[in-house]
């Protein structure tokens, strides 16, 4: 999949837009270490070029989860932050790369500055656990059968932490470190194998995000879906929205020979969020990562759209409708040069006024219909558009429906074949008081003059 537009992002709420938002990166952050977790964010929005790609990172992450006690870190997220800031630490009393020199300049700064010298030490010790700990995670992983993914990884970690001159630091307990033993260390960490260093926080950081990823795949019952291809396909047994308490899972078909499917409902009945929820999913298996979903089965798509909370953009002067126009634009000149899209479309044209919105429907509706290679997930309020396409072989029909009862009504959040057409704004309107608040203005102000 080519990279995925902000606006996308943003409407499918993949990180937050504020501190008081969760976001799909919220869901998946059981990381142990900041690292990890700006990993988690720089995976989070790149999705996977190729199916190739997306399949490989997929046994990746199945094998952490089938056996994730060995990837896990015994070292305390407090001696990782430590020893990330002593590799960044700006105590630069000397970086000689004479070592003679590098000894002198060590020795008469920790005279002089004892307080800072013992952020240096501190820094080793931290440093030194690390290395203890990650080297326990590579001597686990003996026996075990090593993703593709990681075994660049994994020999490096073997190489550079069996080395002779770490098996040397380890058998010196930190606590026992004299002066000169800190000076050498030093020198080694942050002069002569910075490089190394650096790598290996990195490499701790991206199994901390790995690791991450599988833990909610199994508090979650994820499942990893099946790629589809020669086909255009999107089927999920059982999909909810990971963002939603008690979130009401759906099964969905889009058939391969249908590439457009036309979705109904009243307001509230559950139609945005179910959109919301198969564009989440895609994007998810676009990542190589777990979907929420019993069962998914999908095509490898190079572009998702979405178009479901445009406003207006006043800094352009761009009207509501005119946006919406721009998106279809985008979709189109996708389209056009033959990409395999995947388009989810919240109430077609819904900034004009009816006839527009009929007239503009259409011709998108007609244009969408005719790409058997690409798929499209449209709901809309236009009841005249569906009476035309209601024998339409190209296009399906699903809805959720809305049970009245009275005065009263009852969402089922059950997405079914055909046609809602049930009707419950003036319901919401006085479910809410609003009409007796009008009224009552009325009452207590005396007769209204005519």
């Amino acid at each position: 999949m080519h990279s995925v537009d902000s606006h996308t992002l943003d409407e499918l709420q993949i990180q937050s837009r504020s501190s008081k938002e969760g976001s799909i990166l919220q869901f998946f952050d059981y990381a142990k270490t900041q690292g990890g977790q700006d990993v988690l964010k720089q995976l989070i929005v790149k999705p996977k070029t190729s199916l190739p790609e997306i399949l490989s990172f997929q046994l990746l992450l199945k094998s952490i989860s089938q056996n994730i006690e060995p990837w896990q870190l015994n070292v305390s997220r407090a001696y990782i932050a430590a020893a990330e800031s002593y590799y960044a630490s700006n105590i630069s009393y000397t970086m000689s790369q004479d070592v003679f020199k590098h000894w002198v300049d060590t020795f008469f700064y920790s005279r002089r500055h004892p307080a800072e010298f013992y952020l240096v030490q501190s820094g080793l010790t931290a440093t030194l656990m690390l290395m203890r700990g990650m080297r326990d995670l590579v001597f686990r992983f003996e026996n075990e059968p090593i993703p593709e993914d990681t075994q660049d990884d994994f020999a490096f970690l073997r190489k550079f932490l069996l080395s002779d001159s770490l098996n040397s630091f380890f058998k010196t307990k930190d606590d026992q470190l004299s002066l000169s033993s800190v000076f050498y260390r030093d020198y080694f960490f942050r002069v002569t194998h910075k490089d190394s260093f650096r790598r290996l926080l990195d490499i701790c950081y991206t199994f901390d995000a790995y690791v991450s990823i599988a833990l909610t795949q199994r508090k979650y019952n994820l499942s990893f879906p099946e790629f589809v291809e020669n086909e255009t396909v999107f089927e999920a047994e059982k999909i909810w929205h990971p963002l939603i308490k008690n979130a009401t899972p759906n099964n969905f078909v889009m058939d391969h020979k249908i590439p457009l499917c036309l979705l109904t409902g009243a307001n509230t009945s559950g139609k945005t969020t179910f959109l919301k929820t198969c564009g989440v999913a895609v994007y998810l298996a676009h990542l190589g990562w777990p979907v929420p979903a019993s069962k998914m089965r999908t095509s490898f798509f190079d572009k998702l759209f979405t178009s479901i909370h445009l406003s207006d953009n006043l800094e352009l002067g761009y009207s509501h409708f005119y946006n919406e126009i721009m998106r279809i634009k985008d979709i189109a000149e996708a389209l056009s040069r033959e990409d395999k899209c995947f388009v989810i479309i919240d109430e077609l044209f819904r900034g004009t006024n009816q006839e527009d919105a009929f007239h503009c429907s259409k011709t998108v509706v007609d244009g969408f219909s005719n790409h058997f290679n690409s798929a499209f997930l449209v709901s809309t309020h236009l009841y005249e558009l569906l009476e035309i396409y209601k024998t339409s072989g190209s296009i399906s029909f699903r809805c959720f429906k809305t049970k009245i009862t009275g005065t009263d009504f009852e969402n089922t959040f059950q997405i079914e074949e055909g046609i809602a057409s049930e009707k419950i704004g003036q319901l919401i309107l006085k479910k809410v008081g609003i009409p007796e608040l009008l009224q009552k203005h009325i009452s207590t102000s005396g007769n209204v003059s005519k």
